[in-house]
């Protein structure tokens, strides 16, 4: 049984495709530069929220607790739960969220495409192809990330933004980058001579480290 096979990747692959490295994002909480503004954002918003919350249940004590005008009273402070927890997000639970799904996240790269799949919420496979043209956006470290594709998105007024999509988070990136521009390059090894020591993961320990799969 080749190793695409034993691996649950063969159904996605051409018959000519040749499985090279697969991967998963190095486990715990990330943090990024570009993370800032959007969590220094989401405190004044929770803030704002917390303001609101504490402004109108002092609006509602000093109200009757009798009729419609005192039960509006009460309730008004529970408007600014929604506009808390959407702050709280931001600022901070969205870190562990992005890591819950990262623990569901698997990479896989061949001598055509890279692959992303994840299962956080329901299954989602997708695919872009390794050319010549693909721009490849190398961020190195012990968490290195790999951006190869881009995809442009709506937003909810309509506004156009452009998301990266990649390896992020992986072991032993400069080597994925090398094995990613021997693609490019059309210069792959034969499959009984590429070198080992790639990171892969391995189920039910998410490291991320092992050896190149061929």
């Amino acid at each position: 049984m080749s190793t695409a096979q034993s691996s649950g990747w063969a159904p996605y692959l051409d018959p000519d495709e040749r499985l090279l490295w697969e991967g998963a994002p190095l486990p715990g909480i990330r943090f990024r530069a570009s993370d800032i503004p959007k969590s220094l954002f989401g405190s004044f918003f929770g803030g704002f929220a917390l303001f609101w919350i504490y402004m109108a249940s002092t609006i509602g004590g000093n109200a009757s607790g009798h009729g419609p005008t005192g039960v509006i009273a009460n309730l008004f402070p529970l408007f600014g739960l929604p506009f808390l927890a959407v702050g709280g997000y931001m600022a901070f639970e969205r870190f562990f969220w992005e890591a819950y799904v990262r623990t569901k996240t698997r990479y896989a790269l061949t001598d055509k495409r890279g692959f992303v799949a994840k299962s956080a919420l329901g299954r989602k496979l997708e695919s872009w192809p390794i050319t010549p043209d693909t721009q490849l956006e190398y961020q190195p470290g012990e968490a290195a990330t790999l951006f190869f594709a881009q995809e442009e998105k709506r937003g909810n007024k309509g506004r156009r933004y452009t998301v990266k999509r990649g390896f992020e988070y992986i072991a032993n990136g400069e080597e994925i980058y090398r094995l990613m521009r021997q693609v490019q390059q059309g210069t792959l090894p034969e499959a009984d001579t590429l070198t080992a020591g790639l990171s892969t993961w391995r189920g039910g320990t998410g490291s991320g480290h092992g050896t190149s799969r061929t």
